[in-house]
């Protein structure tokens, strides 16, 4: 499969395809269930509530970290009122180790910033990611990634049509346009249905509200292992 003579510009999602984000979440919400059943919840109950509150704020929020430590700190008020008696001190930990994450530089996969100077001689790049834009923007400026592309767009949603007024803004054509990603709903499978290429490099702990079936796609739908396969 040789896309080398037609694709002109590549886009890359930032999280959990440049840099390992959704462990942090996945961490916090782990350490958050342990918490829910020292307190005599049953664990499968929690996770149901966890993911419920999660898609509801997820539809009237957005996202971002701060509306993830909001779905903490609500089902820690329900079931404190509910009778459960949560350990506050333990809780607060909880938080505070998650919110101090975005403070620091995010951990780059293996050889993303020797790839993507690789890939920038011979392509013009692009970051496109989701959620709240100085949160975003503040872990690619940390990343240093910046210096990789020649620029970057922060939307609060990825689906069909922010591929399609993307590349309308800029005149790019589907054809000659390459997406590449971790996320199936928000990464690939737009892309793909909007005629573009999409290279898929799946994480371990891709976020599940992110993660549906491929695309079946022949010629335009590859799929790596890891980052550096791009060369």
């Amino acid at each position: 499969m040789d896309w080398s003579g037609q694709v002109r510009q590549i886009i890359f999602d930032a999280d959990d395809t440049l840099w390992e984000n959704n462990i942090y979440y996945v961490q916090a919400s782990g350490d958050f269930f342990d918490l829910a059943v020292q307190a005599g919840l049953d664990r499968q109950q929690a996770e149901k509530d966890f993911d419920a509150l999660e898609l509801q704020v997820v539809r009237e929020r957005g996202y971002g970290s701060h509306n993830f430590v909001y779905i903490l700190e609500e089902l820690f008020r329900r079931y404190v009122k509910a009778g459960y008696r949560l350990d506050e001190q333990r809780f607060a930990r909880i938080v505070r180790r998650f919110k101090d994450h975005p403070e620091h530089p995010p951990k780059l996969f293996d050889g993303v910033i020797e790839t993507l100077r690789y890939l920038k001689e011979k392509y013009d790049l692009y970051i496109l990611t989701k959620g709240e834009f100085d949160e975003q923007e503040g872990k690619i400026l940390r990343a240093k990634v910046n210096h990789c592309v020649k620029n970057y767009f922060i939307l609060p949603e990825k689906n069909d049509q922010a591929y399609q007024k993307l590349m309308a803004e800029k005149g790019w054509r589907a054809e000659e346009t390459c997406m590449v990603g971790n996320s199936p709903k928000s990464d690939i499978n737009p892309a793909l249905r909007c005629g573009m290429y999409a290279i898929h490099i799946p994480y371990r702990d891709t976020w599940k509200l992110d993660d549906e079936p491929l695309l079946d796609a022949p010629g335009r739908l590859l799929v790596l292992k890891k980052f550096t396969d791009l060369k």
